[in-house]
Formats: structure tokens, sequence, C-alpha cells
């Protein structure tokens, strides 16, 4: 049964039990979250950890609830929430419908394909993969080795079709034309399956033992297929990267985060060697436990080995434990990283986090520019500004009395995110009464509050007075925003930890930046004024 309360007046009705939670604003699911004390975990979000957290308790206004038997019932339970409602504050991939995978189809001659969905239980899938042409690779080699078919044909016992040209080079053993018979296909089809949920040499002594058996049987066309399957395996187990002499299978997950993105990679080792290691872009929270349990629990297909090494401890592990092994049908052991072994691993799965991740923010034009690191620690921020927000009041007399938002990313301009308030409550030339309508509208209005991210800089165009305006509203609203002013002629930035003002050289990168944030408020707030006066003149004449 479904509950819901007001957030946060009505946290004391929570139960102290498990269960799973919606967080919600007055339109549409935000978050979803499992917990075994209801009452603790909500509770817990009356103080965000980071922007994203504030960004998400500023949207809330209700939590629905579910109170559930065990933690193995909120995990399933979770997930499907997840998939039905994709909210926009769990951990999710970037482009996550861009992401392939491998699947086996369920009918009477199985083919293999790629597809960017998990449709159902029918068919056994395998990945998500990094990319589609990974996946194109992937089965190009597979089907030399197990050559089972990839057409749309409806095959049946009744009906026989002309083969195409991939059994003539070999890519498919043509069951649409009956030159093999069902059973004989299904063995090719579960050794393509053991191979991909092991990536393991005991396929090889699998084949050896039916090429063996084809021999003895004068099977000899179908011995030579055995042997060139155990051919182009032992060149793929030749030339992969061997960590270990011993005969070790494992995967391990490990994650790097930086500003609200997160590289998390899945490393897959069989008898000491890396078959695989794949990176995984997400939008991301700044706490990789909540990172990496989400993933698995959105992604349980990769959990392709018994046994699985964390980097960090998920929640309600043997709850995590039991639904992979129910998703993946096979068992599934979480265990924390030891050995020297699996610390080599998990160097390697951290280099690579480590470099996938600088290489998207580069791509991106996300990594942060040393201007807004340098200007984080002169002026004794909590936040690298990597969104400031600039503020002005435009007005003659009081009349025509307007306010702007600008708004720079990166320390560019970013107009799509750029906003002009038109004064509704203050009369007469108050700048100050001004300010704070703007500011307040900002950042208590669900509308527009809602609407946009929330910004780590607020620079007000003005002295002391305009700072002491903002800090009003930050300590009114409990804001985790900085707040400053910069002032002009002698370019003077006021900041809220000092009485006294910094001044920076004037060809200084940090004070250019925030020169060009203050006046292109300025310009922005003088050009809406301009045109609310040209309409005033017009409606005169």
């Amino acid at each position: 049964m479904q509950n819901s309360i007001k957030f946060p007046d009505e946290l004391k009705f929570l139960p102290d039990s498990s269960g799973v939670y919606l967080l919600k604003d007055a339109e549409k699911v935000l978050y979803v979250g499992k917990a075994t004390s209801l009452k603790k975990r909500v509770s817990s979000y009356r103080i965000p950890k980071d922007i994203k957290g504030s960004a998400l308790l500023k949207r809330v206004n209700r939590v629905d609830f579910i109170v559930t038997k065990t933690p193995d019932e909120a995990l399933l339970l979770e997930n499907n929430l997840i998939k039905k409602f994709k909210p926009p504050f769990n951990v999710r991939l970037v482009d996550d419908e861009n992401y392939p995978y491998i699947k086996i189809t369920d009918e009477p001659y199985p083919k293999i394909q790629k597809v960017y969905r998990v449709r159902g239980e029918k068919g056994s899938y395998f990945g998500p993969f990094p990319h589609g042409k990974a996946v194109e690779t992937t089965i190009k080699t597979l089907r030399k080795i197990f050559p089972v078919r990839s057409c749309n044909l409806k095959i049946g016992e009744e009906k026989t079709y002309q083969p195409c040209m991939l059994y003539q080079i070999g890519l498919c053993v043509a069951p649409c034309a009956h030159f093999i018979g069902r059973g004989e296909y299904l063995k090719i089809v579960e050794n393509l399956k053991t191979f991909l949920r092991s990536e393991d040499r005991s396929i090889i002594f699998t084949l050896t033992r039916e090429m063996e058996e084809a021999k003895r049987a004068l099977q000899f066309e179908k011995a030579i297929v055995y042997r060139d399957a155990i051919n182009s395996l032992n060149a793929i187990f030749s030339s992969q990267r061997v960590v270990t002499e011993r005969d070790v299978s494992f995967d391990l997950i490990t994650c790097e985060l930086k500003d609200g993105v997160g590289c998390l990679v899945k490393v897959t080792i069989r008898n000491g060697r890396v078959v695989s290691l794949y990176p995984f872009i997400l939008e991301a929270s700044y706490d990789k436990r909540e990172v990496v349990t989400e993933f698995l629990i959105s992604y349980p297909f990769h959990a392709t080995s018994d046994t699985l090494y964390l980097d960090v401890l998920v929640e309600d592990r043997d709850a995590t434990e039991k639904f992979l092994g129910e998703k993946t049908k096979h068992p599934v052991k979480i265990k924390s990283v030891r050995g020297e072994i699996v610390k080599k691993v998990l160097e390697l799965g951290r280099e690579n986090a480590r470099i996938h991740l600088e290489n998207y923010l580069k791509r991106k034009g996300k990594e942060t520019p040393g201007v807004l690191l340098s200007l984080k620690e002169i002026l004794g921020l909590k936040h690298i500004p990597v969104r400031i927000e600039g503020y002005d009041i435009s007005n003659v007399q009081g009349k025509f009395a307007v306010g702007s938002m600008v708004v720079f990313t990166n320390g560019k301009k970013d107009k799509d995110e750029y906003r002009r308030f038109k004064i509704k409550l203050v009369e007469g030339p108050d700048d100050y009464a001004m300010l704070f309508e703007v500011l307040s509208r900002r950042f208590t209005n669900d509308k527009e509050t809602f609407a946009r991210s929330l910004p780590h800089l607020v620079l007000i165009d003005g002295g002391i007075g305009q700072l002491q305006i903002g800090l009003k509203i930050k300590k009114m609203l409990n804001l985790d925003i900085d707040f400053i002013s910069l002032a002009k002629k002698e370019e003077l930035i006021y900041v809220e930890w000092s009485s006294e003002p910094i001044k920076l050289m004037e060809d200084a990168p940090e004070l250019k930046l925030l020169k060009e944030v203050r006046d292109e408020s300025h310009r922005f707030a003088k050009k809406y004024f301009k045109e609310l006066h040209s309409q005033s003149i017009r409606g005169s004449e």
C-alpha cells in the first residue's frame, strides 16, 4: 500500500521499517530510493550533501512510501519504480539509450542480436557495452567461433529456406536450411552463452571434448568447425593482459566522481587475464556508494561472475546479492577489495576511470577552468563557481524598474539560462528592496527555482549594501550558495567572511571574469529597462 506525507512537515509519521520512498514535487517523481529504515533515510534529506542534493531538496514537497516485509522486496520494488518513472535525480548513464546489449533470443532456434533496451524477461542479455561498435565487433568475433544466426526468419520444422551468404563465409550454420539438427544448434547456443557469462578457458575444454567426439563419429566437417573455434579462442586469450599466473576469475567495479559526473569502470578477470575493461559515464551525485549501488540495481547484467569486488560497501549487501542472482540466473557474492591481485586490478580500474572521466569532461567542455579554481581560493568560496549568476537592478527614480539574472557556466555565457524580472512590489527608488524582490523570486518561486540549476556563486552589481541583501536571502532560505558583490570604479569585491573588501590586480583573469559577469548583468538589465521605457513612450503617443 502506498502512503503519502508532506515534506518536511510530516516526517515524524514515517515508519522505522524497510521500504521504498518516492520524493516528489507537485507534478512528478524526482527520486526513488530504498531504505532499511524509511524514517532515518528520508529524514536525512533535510541536510543536503551537495549541490545536487540541495537542488533536489528545494523541489520536494511530498514523500510517497511503500513499506516492504524485507530489504530484498524493497530492492526489487525500487528497481521497478526507477524503470517506470525514470526519476531525474537518480543515477543514470549519460545517453542511457545509446548503451547497447547483446541479446540471445528465446525461441526454438535462438539468434544473436544487438539491442538497446532490456524488454521483459524473454531471452538472455549481456551488457550494457560502452558503445555500439564494441557490440558489433564482439558479435562478429563470436559468430566466427559460435556460428549462430542473426536473421529475423521464423524458423520451424515445417519450412526450409535457402541458406544466405553468412553460411558460405562460416558465420552461420544455417538452421533455416536444416543443415543442422535443433539439438546440435542449441548446443552451440549454450556454448555461446557460457562464454558470454564466464569468458574463461573452460569453454575450450568443452569444445575440445566435442571435437574428439565428432572425430570418433567420423564427423570430420563438424570436428573442423570445433577446431577452428578452439584456435580462435586461444588467439583471443593469448592477446589478453595477464595480471596473475593464478587461475582466478572475478569481476571488479570501481568509480571516480568529479563535478557531479562519474565514470564507472567494470574490469572482467578470467583465468588471471583481463578479458574486458568497460567504462561508463554517469550523471552522478557526490556519493560513490550511491552511484555503485544504483548502477548494480539498474544494470544487473554486469554481474557476470560468481564473485564481484567493489571498492565501496553497497547498502543491503545480502539483498543486492539475491537481486543480482535472480536477474543473472547464477549466484553472485559481493566482496570488499583485499589481496594483492585484486588491489592490482583495482588500481587498473581506477586509472582508467580517471582517464575516461577527464577525457569526457574535456570533450563536453565540463572541465573546471583554472580561473574558477583560483577564484575559489582567492575569495574563500565554499564551492568551485562552475555556475555563476549575476544580478543587477535598472530604473530611473523607481520608474520602469527591472532586474536581470545572467548565467556563466564554466566561465562562459550561458544565454539560454538568462532571466529578466519586472519589479512588481516596490514603489519609488529603492534599489535594495528591488534586489530583495528579484532574489526572493529567483529562489522561492517554485516554477523558477525548479526549472534551473542552483548557482554555486551569486555575484551582485554593487557594494556592501547589496551583499547584505544577498546574505539576508541566503540566511532566510538556508541556501548553500556563495554570495559576493562587485563595486564599480575601484572594482572592490565584497565577501561574506570579511569586513574588508578584496582588491585584485587590474589584469588578473579572476577579476576579468567577475567584471564580465557584472557588466553583462548590467547590460541585460539596461536592455530590458529601455524596452519598457520605449513601450511606455509609444503607448502615450
